[in-house]
């Protein structure tokens, strides 16, 4: 099995002011070649924020909707940050780009959008359950329960969320930001995606646009970084009797790094050198392979 796996790709209306401006011809780029590139694959997974405005602006959502419903291939999209705000308050500090929806669940611009599939998703494929999480900080939703069910289920699993769930970097901002949106169930959803009970064999996130690849026990949590902004790149998985081979590609319209990289001033560790190897990766960030 072939799993083609993006995050953080930031459509962007246009209808104010670009958020990321120099990721422009990035984004523009980005369905051409997914639609293409989608076809070599089983199934196709956006590890969120597939929007900027998508709290506020319904057709940014329903633009990405129609677009992976071109390709004509399976696939899981769950929201991140700009697509369902998971932190009250979050509307005072980022208007327009992340304002929480004081309403239940299936009321959300996203769940309207794409239904059920889109904040739970569970489904057995090739004798690997895949798992799509959408989560809240305060957890209004029950979401954690429903996640518990389904790691209780007998088969292994690959787990698809936007947020990390544990630290990604040993020093510079990958550090410390990020992790606050859901600081009241992030650990919760650590021990729970990292049980051995779980079977989680891996979890991909995005949300911080940068490439890792670090261990909760027996479970890999893999961030990839966004499609438009930084190193512009995807994750390629190739399941094989549940041992599974990661790797990592850099989009081949994009001939740099493009857009803004986040706080370029704090992104080096020891591992992480230079601004560059900090959100592209090291070699242990790029590829993985088991068994």
């Amino acid at each position: 099995m072939k799993v083609l796996i993006l995050a953080d790709t930031h459509y962007d209306d246009g209808s104010r002011h670009l958020h990321y401006p120099a990721s422009k011809e990035a984004v523009n780029g980005l369905w051409q070649w997914l639609l293409a590139e989608s076809q070599g694959y089983d199934l196709v997974a956006i590890c969120g924020d597939i929007t900027v405005k998508g709290t506020t602006h319904l057709n940014e959502i329903e633009y990405v909707k129609n677009m992976m419903d071109s390709l004509g291939k399976p696939y899981i999209v769950v929201p991140g940050n700009h697509d369902l705000c998971p932190a009250k308050g979050m509307e005072e500090r980022y208007p327009d780009l992340e304002e929480y929806e004081y309403t239940e669940l299936e009321n959300t611009l996203f769940y309207r959008t794409f239904k059920e599939d889109g904040v739970r998703y569970s489904r057995v494929l090739n004798d690997i359950r895949f798992i799509g999480l959408a989560i809240r900080n305060d957890d209004p939703d029950g979401q954690l329960d429903w996640y518990r069910q389904e790691l209780e289920r007998p088969e292994k699993k690959i787990v698809i969320c936007h947020y990390p769930i544990t630290r990604t970097r040993e020093d510079g901002f990958c550090s410390w930001w990020g992790y606050s949106r859901i600081d009241k169930v992030i650990d919760t959803m650590r021990e729970m995606t990292g049980s051995p009970d779980s079977k989680v064999l891996a979890y991909f996130c995005g949300h911080q646009h940068i490439n890792s690849i670090v261990r909760i026990n027996d479970t890999i949590h893999v961030e990839t970084a966004s499609t438009v902004l930084g190193p512009a790149s995807y994750r390629i998985l190739e399941i094989d009797d549940s041992k599974i081979a990661l790797t990592t590609h850099r989009l081949p319209y994009i001939k740099a790094f493009t857009g803004q990289f986040t706080l370029p001033d704090q992104s080096k560790d020891e591992s992480h050198m230079t601004v560059e190897e900090y959100h592209l990766g090291n070699k242990d960030d790029l590829s993985y392979f088991s068994g």
